[in-house]
């Protein structure tokens, strides 16, 4: 029998030295906490003691170099109070038994040099945050669990993070040159597993020498200042270039697809970059793209109980007009519900849309960023593989199938 590979194809490879943490704390809505608790005292006292351990718990995986970041979650796995998920070298979800597990870690361009810090802090300058710093951080790491795992469970194929906005295409400039950098990292890009998983050789920790075929896509968050589809020209151009050069060698692209996250530009732009409809505009002008619209908005509210339905069917509708749109549900499944609703939105569906959205689902954890919406990444596997809302071969499909297409098939 053909050894099984499960893919987590949205998950994140942070330490305390890499997103920029005061967005981090607008993201726990600390302003908010507390008012509530001037407003409510015990009852809101509670609800921070819960937050505050959250932020504990996440916070004792991000003290850790990746490295050791990527050990512990191996380790991890062969614990658990109900059975380990893994056993024996293997990691079982539902009856599917897998032999090695794909993380992509999604690096992320947090270099938005439009931040500011209020007129009320004293040291005002804030940190560009390079990503540089974070690529080689993610390097080095992979090198460590390679030398140190027991199991070698783990393959972790990375996504590049991209903002547009902080390059050029000025011919006049070596430096911050958009074309340099793609040519450099996915010039010779082939979409193959094999040449991804032969190209990763020991990092010496010199990012000049990295090389091409080490990530295996690259990720665009609109919160940070990514816009998809700008109205300026010249940043169009950008965003024009981005997308040929990745629909013609058919690099998969990860972009946040939510309207919260980590968030530094302000509130009308946010909803200017993160509407559906500029991915449209998108899709329009580069219909092979491959895309992931990460989060899928099922069961989201606008207002208490209220369902939000518009934006999914936005999504819905990129999914049915063009052949290379997938979602992920990472950070969304954190309970039972999640895949009720699913399961539900799945069998409302014609058949031939039933069957197109069937193979464009990806399982995505949204690991590190998700404690603060559940216990452990272990929690997270658990309830995706003991959930009987979705078959075993839905399961397989979603977390090895449909990622597989997603990462290394060319489009149709």
């Amino acid at each position: 029998m053909a050894e099984k590979t499960f893919y987590d194809i949205h998950m994140h490879a942070f330490n305390l030295s890499h997103p920029y943490l005061l967005a981090f704390i607008q993201r726990l809505k600390l302003p908010q906490i507390l008012i509530l608790n001037s407003l409510l005292g015990p009852l809101a006292s509670f609800v921070i003691g819960k937050n505050l351990n959250k932020v504990k718990n996440m916070l004792a995986v991000m003290e850790n170099d990746l490295g050791s970041f990527f050990l512990l979650i191996e380790d991890y796995l062969k614990r658990s109070d109900k059975g380990p998920l893994v056993s024996d070298g293997k990691l079982l979800i539902g009856n599917n038994v897998y032999s090695r597990i794909v993380l992509t870690p999604l690096l992320m361009d947090f270099g938005y040099k439009g931040i500011t810090v209020s007129q009320n802090t004293y040291y005002n300058e804030l940190s560009q945050k390079p990503i540089v710093e974070q690529v080689v951080d993610v390097f080095n790491g992979i090198n460590k669990y390679r030398k140190e795992s027991p199991d070698h469970l783990l393959e972790i194929l990375p996504f590049m993070g991209l903002t547009t906005s902080n390059y050029n295409l000025d011919p006049e400039k070596t430096r911050g040159r958009l074309d340099i950098m793609l040519e450099k990292y996915f010039g010779n890009y082939r979409g193959s597993h094999k040449m991804l998983h032969d190209s990763t050789v020991e990092f010496d920790g010199e990012i000049n020498n990295l090389g091409g075929n080490r990530f295996a896509g690259i990720k665009v968050y609109p919160p940070l200042g990514f816009d998809p589809w700008p109205d300026k020209e010249d940043e169009l151009r950008k965003v024009r270039y981005l997308y040929s050069f990745c629909e013609k060698r058919s690099i998969p692209v990860t972009a946040h697809g939510s309207e919260s996250g980590f968030v530094v530009v302000p509130k009308r732009e946010v909803r200017n970059y993160t509407a559906i409809s500029k991915w449209r505009r998108v899709l329009e002008n580069y219909p092979r793209l491959k895309l992931n619209l990460a989060h899928f908005p099922i069961g989201e509210k606008s207002i208490w109980v209220f369902p939000k339905k518009r934006r999914l069917r936005e999504v819905l509708g990129l999914i049915r007009d063009y052949d290379n749109v997938y979602v992920d549900f990472s950070c969304r499944a954190i309970n039972d519900r999640y895949y009720v609703l699913l399961k539900g939105l799945l069998e409302s569906m014609p058949p031939d849309l039933k069957k197109k959205l069937n193979e464009r689902i990806l399982f995505g954890s949204d690991f590190t960023v998700n404690l603060m919406s559940i216990e452990s990444y272990n929690k997270y596997l658990e309830l995706f593989s003991r959930t009987t809302t979705l078959n075993d071969s839905e399961k397989d499909s979603f977390c090895r199938t449909n990622p597989e297409r997603f990462l290394f098939a060319s489009p149709d």
